[in-house]
């Protein structure tokens, strides 16, 4: 999915947008990761000040004055525009890069959530070559894989699982004891690591 940038201070008011504009070019201020802007902060800071003056000039000022302020509106909306596809060619599709340029990500592009750790919480013999487990339920997660090994030289097997509560590991060897572990499986194909190994006597 592709992050971009909330891009909705054009409909800011006057005093929201200079405040904006500030804002971004304090979070550009040295940071590493947009090192070439095609404005510098510097630049950006003296146009959003320049900005907010007309503003405030505004109040009970002349037709002129209004129509100077209409004029560095539009500029400083460019700009931004400019720092906008900037940020996201940089950051090449990455959202907390996107963020730390004092951008927002647009509402319809979210990050991938992180996928919690799960552990084995009991396995029972279910029927012959069966093995039922119980998992603890993960935070954001797609999908349990668990691994299975036959020991003490069997061939790793892998089987999923979507319930952490409906987990039966089937075509088992009777009398065999096996090794098990499982892992969480996220969006954008984000995996955690290993839970601990359990021993378990298929029947």
């Amino acid at each position: 999915m592709k992050n971009h940038v909330l891009r909705d201070y054009s409909t800011k008011t006057d005093g929201q947008l200079g405040d904006f504009a500030l804002h971004v070019a304090t979070d550009l201020t040295g940071n590493a990761n947009f090192t070439t802007p095609p404005v510098t902060p510097a630049a950006l800071t003296t146009q959003a000040t320049g900005f907010n003056t007309a503003v405030s000039a505004c109040v009970n000022g002349t037709p002129a004055q209004t129509l100077t302020k209409n004029t560095l509106r539009a500029a400083l909306v460019a700009t931004l525009d400019q720092l906008a596809t900037y940020v996201e060619l940089t950051a090449n599709n990455d959202p907390q890069k996107i963020v730390s340029s004092g951008f927002n990500l647009n509402s319809g592009t979210r990050t991938a959530q992180v996928p919690g750790m799960t552990s084995i919480m009991s396995v029972t013999n279910v029927a012959s070559g069966k093995l039922g487990l119980d998992l603890q339920v993960a935070d954001n997660a797609w999908a349990y894989v668990v691994e299975y090994t036959a020991l003490p030289n069997g061939a790793v097997k892998t089987a999923t699982f979507t319930n952490a509560h409906d987990v039966t590991l089937t075509g088992l060897t009777p009398a065999t004891m096996y090794s098990l572990r499982v892992q969480v499986m996220g969006s954008g194909n984000q995996v955690t690591e290993w839970s601990n190994t359990v021993q378990q006597m298929a029947t």
